[in-house]
């Protein structure tokens, strides 16, 4: 026998701490249907389903970490949690994705910026999309990603945390023949 409903979609779903935009710490309380939102809201534009392998980096205490948990098991797909040592050290976590056909990061602009910077072959990765979070993506930063990974978009994530995580996203994907990107 199916049990019933005990939760509704205002009741608590996580207590996050962020200093946010502010730089002053505070506890950010998330209910379901935010958190519903958040994991579903991408759903549609990057085509999430059960053949995806979406990477875990973020810490637990960081927002993202939700998503990354949640939204692929949501949808049948699968989660990789990579060892801080590997999430880390873009060296380490390119030769993951490669290694664990990802098809789904989700960084910190600083993060891209190393990934685009290490001298490693990356004709083997799989990836289908990289979410961009936490931190303003500069448009020289994506030139750059799309000069050394042509074939893979970006989406340019933006959210509080109070939010749910993410309330803007913008996915681009490189012009071909171009040095310019343009949005979707």
């Amino acid at each position: 026998t199916p049990l019933p409903a005990i939760g509704a979609p205002e009741d608590l779903a996580y207590v996050i701490f962020t200093s946010g935009s502010t730089g002053q710490p505070k506890g950010a309380m998330v209910e379901h249907k935010g958190m519903l939102n958040n994991l579903y809201g991408k759903v549609p534009a990057i085509g999430l389903g059960p053949d995806d392998r979406v990477a875990q980096t973020a810490s637990p205490a960081f927002d993202i970490s939700v998503w990354q948990f949640l939204a692929a098991p949501l949808l049948g797909g699968t989660v990789h949690i990579m060892p801080d040592q590997v999430a880390h050290d873009p060296q380490l976590l390119l030769q993951a994705l490669a290694a664990q056909q990802v098809s789904v990061l989700q960084v910190v602009p600083s993060m891209m910026r190393s990934l685009v910077d290490v001298p490693v072959a990356c004709a083997s990765l799989s990836l289908r999309w990289v979410l961009s979070i936490g931190e303003a993506l500069p448009p020289s930063l994506a030139e750059a990603w799309f000069e050394r990974f042509p074939a893979i978009p970006l989406i340019n994530i933006y959210g509080p945390a109070e939010c749910a995580d993410n309330v803007a996203f913008l996915a681009m994907h490189c012009l071909e023949g171009a040095k310019a990107f343009h949005a979707l």
